[in-house]
């Protein structure tokens, strides 16, 4: 069943989007599809399979094929400069390791409008992109740039234009889709009922590393107020019924870089589990 009237849209949070891939294999499993989708940074990455219909393939990601260093690794991070390496999780993975669904993920975007958050790093403001073909170089360009942690990656550079997570200048996008007319959104978050963002505790660190670009420094500085300030407004269109929330039902500390594989499945599980659980109350919903 598609709602062409309501878009998804998907929070980033690294190993955290594991949660994010249990629930949208399920609505997969369920043939849910949506009129349009936003995802920052693992939220987008996790869309790509939704977007594919490759259920259970972020969840190979995630907890087999990120167990090579070639994945994710201190070594990658020295000699590349990219804590996820650029080759192997852009090029390999899709391309021959566990085959991405190019053509279907293109059929799909035909019908599901796929937007990426990313950051431009010399701004600081947030851009959002469409995405329609995976296999277009600069597509693909704007799916990774939505997805690299500042530090932990290299600017991304499109057109002369540099990019960085989407999560920097816009965590949860989703009003986004209100200005591109959707009238309502399924929004699923990474962090329990409660959560509070905090002022980055790397921002000393930030500073040094992007001296030359103060106005991405700002909105970093200034994340957590505007992500708090969107938490405020989710409530608030939640009530109102123009927003249905996932978010986990129970806390899994974890982190974004996370290398603990039975937690980052303990969290896909939860996911699932969420999914199931909310499932009479979304479809509620989304028939209105």
């Amino acid at each position: 069943m598609k709602y062409k009237n309501t878009a998804i849209v998907v929070e980033g949070g690294g190993l955290r989007g594991s949660y994010s891939g249990g629930i949208l294999d399920i609505l997969a499993d369920k043939e849910i599809k949506f009129g349009g989708a936003v995802g920052t940074s693992a939220g987008a990455i996790h869309l790509c399979s939704f977007l594919s219909g490759q259920i259970g393939r972020n969840f190979r990601v995630d907890t087999i094929h990120s167990k090579s260093p070639r994945y994710m690794s201190l070594r990658n991070l020295l000699f590349t400069g990219d804590y996820f390496a650029f080759d192997y999780c852009y090029k390999q993975i899709p391309y021959k390791i566990d085959p991405f669904e190019f053509d279907k993920f293109t059929e799909q975007c035909q019908e599901t409008e796929f937007h990426v958050c990313i950051t431009d790093v010399e701004t600081g403001l947030a851009e959002y992109p469409r995405i329609t073909d995976y296999r277009n170089e600069d597509e693909m360009n704007y799916i990774r740039a939505s997805a690299s942690m500042p530090i932990l990656s290299k600017i991304v550079e499109i057109h002369g234009k540099k990019f960085l997570d989407g999560g920097v200048a816009d965590s949860i996008p989703f009003e986004q889709m209100f200005k591109k007319g959707f009238e309502r959104a399924v929004v699923i978050l990474t962090r329990p009922l409660g959560y509070r963002k905090k002022i980055n505790k790397a921002l000393p660190l930030v500073k040094l590393a992007y001296r030359h670009y103060p106005k991405f420094v700002e909105a970093v500085a200034t994340r957590h107020i505007r992500y708090n300030q969107a938490l405020d407004k989710l409530a608030q269109l939640e009530a109102e019924g123009k927003v249905f929330i996932f978010r986990p039902s129970k806390r899994i500390k974890i982190s974004d870089i996370e290398s603990n594989k039975k937690k980052i499945a303990e969290l896909y599980e939860l996911g699932k589990q969420d999914a199931h659980t909310k499932m009479p109350e979304l479809l509620k919903f989304l028939e209105g």
